[in-house]
């Protein structure tokens, strides 16, 4: 997608700190990650082993409202990162859905090689649509500043910083990357649910990478949604990052259910704080548009 900046046009303070996506798009976005929380909780004491049929429900409506969230946002978002990669995202949500499905309507189904392996297969191909759809955003960013520089020298009214995409390069492709490692690593468990060593270091570095992409765009997101939604977004990526971590170290660790706990817990931790950074964004929403309407 194409996008054209008109030279000489500028944008009020209040503008630039505008939320665009919707109430609606941000609420089903929250009540999302609320239902994801429960799910990895459960999910990830026993990598779904006798999971209860609520867990993989929960896991299936929040990835449907996540995905629902980004549709209803879609015009926005393609006009600020491209069609593609809005595209890719989707495809991601729309995976990350029907991978819990099956086991929503038989639990069971996840005791079998032949459906345990589907699960794998298609939760890391979930993944590596996330992660082509950051690398997408970072060559839409790229057309961008290549178009705003011929413009600034043809017109010299055009700010070549005036793109629509504000995060960072390196933030892009750490986080695509991270996606694309995490998606290496879970399908290495495609025939072992346990997984080894090499698999369960590429996901806990995959999710770090994640981690550092949104940490490195911490500026900008916090001048946008608030601070105190940028701490509990980055303190929930952390925490999914390490979510993993004893298992790269210790495989054997995979039958412990303490430990099972500790990273159940720490994941839907993760998740939760990724709901309250959006409760956060929405009060912030209500405030900015509280202040535009009296000014």
């Amino acid at each position: 997608m194409t996008t054209t900046v008109t030279p000489g046009r500028t944008s009020s303070h209040s503008e630039r700190l505008a939320i665009r996506a919707s109430y609606g798009s941000l609420g089903l976005a929250c009540v999302g990650f609320l239902l994801e929380a429960i799910s990895f909780t459960y999910f990830q004491q026993n990598f779904g082993l006798d999971t209860p049929r609520l867990a993989w429900l929960a896991g299936f409506l929040g990835a449907v409202l996540l995905t629902l969230a980004v549709t209803l946002h879609i015009d926005h978002l393609a006009y600020r990162i491209g069609r593609s990669a809005v595209t890719l995202i989707i495809a991601g949500g729309v995976l990350a859905s029907a991978v819990d499905l099956p086991f929503v309507v038989n639990p069971l189904l996840i005791d079998e090689p032949g459906w345990s392996n589907w699960f794998q297969a298609v939760w890391a191909t979930g993944f590596v649509a996330l992660g082509v759809g950051l690398a997408s955003i970072a060559i839409h960013k790229e057309k961008q500043i290549e178009r705003n520089l011929a413009q600034v020298a043809d017109l010299g009214a055009t700010d070549p910083a005036d793109v629509t995409v504000h995060a960072s390069f390196f933030s892009l492709i750490s986080a695509a990357t991270g996606a694309i490692l995490y998606a290496l690593g879970a399908f290495q468990q495609v025939g072992d649910p346990t997984g080894t060593r090499q698999a369960w270091v590429l996901q806990v570095l995959g999710m770090v990478l994640i981690a550092v992409g949104i940490i490195s765009h911490i500026e900008h997101l916090g001048r946008h949604i608030g601070q105190g939604a940028v701490v509990f977004a980055t303190l929930g990526a952390i925490l999914f990052a390490v979510a993993n971590l004893p298992y790269a170290i210790d495989p054997s660790t995979t039958a412990s259910v303490g430990w099972g706990h500790v990273c159940g817990y720490s994941s839907g931790a993760g998740v939760l704080c990724g709901a309250i950074a959006l409760g956060l964004v929405i009060l912030r929403k209500r405030s900015v548009d509280a202040r535009s309407a009296t000014s």
